[in-house]
């Protein structure tokens, strides 16, 4: 997996680390059980293999700069990465990954049925957390969307695992719905917390865009594993799908350039969110970018 590094932009997420020890605190309060059990081990191991809490980083940066507290800003960071790791552990089980940044992925450490367990007890905290949100009339409104982005990513899920991508507008479809619904939720949550729910259509586009842009990057690095060992795919991988679609031996060179466009939408659609509040999404897109 291509790692998403934070280390270029000191200036952006300074601000952010004092907050960032809260978000680390309370999800380890919310994945402790009462009885007994290797959950609790298990989820120490996952939530301390590391890690950028990236999305955690994007809701407090966008909190900060549209002036939600601090509580509630922690609230929402919490809510967003619980689900984002849920996913992951999910994820490595679905695709027998045994790794995880070095470490070894929970599945592979605790067992398949603990895995399950462990993904479903963060599901289930990322929404029990919400209910410390100061406004209470916003509640409605932050559960739907964090039920849409979670659906989403879902369904993204299980298209990705049946390799239903025939073309790239599939494939762009899927690698959204899969990524960009968890990434862009971070700042859907701070827009409706602060008011600014008329921006959410951009936030989406903005996380849509960069997902893409990403998985992509991902892709090309990935694109041996991808092939098989039999020359069959074996993932969904976009050089393979542009291959398979009269792209030949330049799928590799078009992945790059729709990579690169697609960054540029991100930074696009981020640049126009109220008062730059997705300056730190679109300098990762930058970023990326960079890597190409």
């Amino acid at each position: 997996m291509t790692a998403l590094s934070l280390s270029a932009l000191p200036s952006l997420i300074r601000q952010c680390d004092s907050l960032s020890a809260l978000v680390e605190t309370r999800m380890a309060e919310l994945a402790r059980v009462s009885l007994p059990s290797t959950l609790v081990g298990a989820l120490s191991h996952h939530l301390d293999s590391g890690g950028q809490r990236v999305r955690a980083r994007l809701a407090l940066y966008a909190a900060q700069a549209l002036h939600l507290s601090d509580d509630d800003a922690v609230t929402i960071a919490v809510t967003v990465e619980l689900l984002h790791n849920a996913s992951l552990i999910h994820d490595d089980l679905q695709d027998r990954d045994v790794q995880r940044r070095g470490c070894a992925t929970l599945w592979s450490a605790f067992g398949e049925n603990v895995a399950i367990c462990a993904g479903d007890l963060l599901l289930s905290a990322a929404y029990g957390n919400l209910c410390r949100f100061s406004d209470s009339t916003r509640l409605p409104q932050l559960l739907a969307q964090v039920h849409g982005a979670t659906a989403s990513a879902v369904h993204g899920q299980c298209a990705d695992l049946s390799g239903q991508a025939c073309d790239i507008a599939l494939y762009e479809k899927i690698a959204a719905a899969k990524s960009g619904a968890l990434l862009g939720l971070p700042l859907e949550l701070v827009l409706i917390a602060t008011g600014h729910e008329n921006s959410l259509a951009l936030a989406r586009q903005a996380a849509d865009a960069f997902a893409v842009g990403y998985q992509i990057v991902d892709d090309i690095d990935d694109i041996d594993k991808d092939r098989g060992s039999d020359g069959q795919p074996a993932g969904l991988n976009a050089c393979l799908v542009l291959a398979a679609n009269g792209h030949g031996d330049y799928a590799h060179m078009v992945a790059r350039q729709l990579a690169l466009a697609r960054f540029e939408d991100a930074i696009g659609f981020a640049g126009r969110l109220p008062n730059d509040a997705g300056a730190l999404l679109a300098s990762l897109a930058q970023t990326l970018s960079g890597r190409l």
